[in-house]
């Protein structure tokens, strides 16, 4: 049964009408561009729990999330990793995450996902590495695909034969999708290790939002609407076709990427893509877990609901499994 947080949140987000925003089809992209929000960044409380770096990499920011060295156990009642990761207290261990923010691929992160990373960082000890990628209109799948690969060569490098997973929600969840396929394609070539796993929370797999059946989830869906979300798809796959695989991965193959962990709630237009992509790995006999929640909406694992707390566990464990080769 759907906890009564979860109700009491869907109820709240409904009443403030932000779903309205995907309501039409026509969008104007200055005004995207000029009501888009700055980025959020790392709190100064976020800061003092964990080591956090920046730089640029060809004029966009990119974060690091560690633990502290000497940093103090977690708190009475929290979640340890069953393997693999280190605790806190004993620094970052080797490996790390590279963590795509959702936000339909033009907004920015938000203090909900520094929120959820600097959770991810305390529980497992891994690093994480936060790319805050090109966004639309300005720009298109080409360049943040481009970007996120580029930062992804760059960690491998770093540290030569350490795993990376990689995570996203949402759109950062198709991106990750795209971008391990796009490893796997150039990997060989191009002497670049495939990532150790994925974990995708809801993600938007599919820009074209044809899937007849999220006709029929969309009334229960608190944050999202077709029409919308349809024009900031067609946005992101700029001078690219809907259905090519880099913009929309669900019409790419899983055959050679690592195990899958994918959540989604049944109350998310997007638990259309989550449920095709859990069919196609079951055609293809690829490694895939899928979770879903009744009655939850849209990147719920991010809420600090009861359910999110449970999806928590059940990604922290993943990561220390696939990690723990490390």
């Amino acid at each position: 049964m759907t906890s009564l947080p979860a109700r009491l949140l869907a109820l709240a987000i409904r009443l403030t009408g932000r779903r309205r925003s995907f309501a039409q089809a026509e969008r104007d992209p200055e005004a995207a561009v000029a009501r888009r929000p700055r980025p959020a960044r790392p709190t100064p409380a976020l800061r003092r729990t964990l080591a956090v770096t920046w730089e640029t990499r060809d004029g966009f920011e990119v974060y690091t999330l560690a633990p502290r060295t000497g940093a103090r156990a977690p708190r009475a009642g929290a979640r340890a990793p069953r393997t693999g990761a280190g605790a806190p207290g004993q620094g970052a261990r080797t490996g790390r995450v590279i963590y795509l923010h959702g936000g339909a691929y033009t907004s920015p992160i938000t203090r909900l996902h520094w929120r959820f990373l600097a959770r991810l960082v305390s529980a497992t000890g891994l690093t994480v590495t936060v790319p805050l990628y090109p966004l639309t209109p300005e720009h298109a799948c080409a360049q943040a695909s481009a970007f996120a690969m580029a930062v992804y060569r760059a960690c491998a490098e770093a540290d030569p034969g350490a795993p990376i997973a990689l995570m996203g929600d949402s759109a950062g969840g198709g991106l990750a999708l795209s971008l391990a396929m796009q490893v796997r394609e150039t990997g060989g070539a191009g002497n670049l290790p495939g990532p150790a796993g994925l974990v995708l929370i809801s993600p938007w797999l599919d820009v074209t939002t044809a899937d007849p059946s999220q006709a029929r989830i969309e009334p229960r869906d608190v944050m999202l609407m077709r029409p919308g979300v349809r024009t900031l798809g067609r946005w992101y796959a700029g001078d690219w076709d809907l259905t090519d695989e880099r913009v929309s991965p669900l019409f790419g193959t899983l055959r050679g990427l690592p195990p899958i962990e994918l959540f989604c709630g049944t109350h998310d237009i997007l638990v259309a893509d989550a449920r095709r992509l859990a069919a196609l790995a079951r055609a293809e006999e690829a490694p895939l877990a899928y979770h879903e929640e009744p009655g939850l909406m849209h990147v719920y694992p991010l809420l600090g609901l009861p359910e999110s707390r449970r999806a928590e566990a059940r990604i922290w464990d993943f990561l220390g499994d696939r990690m723990g080769r490390g």
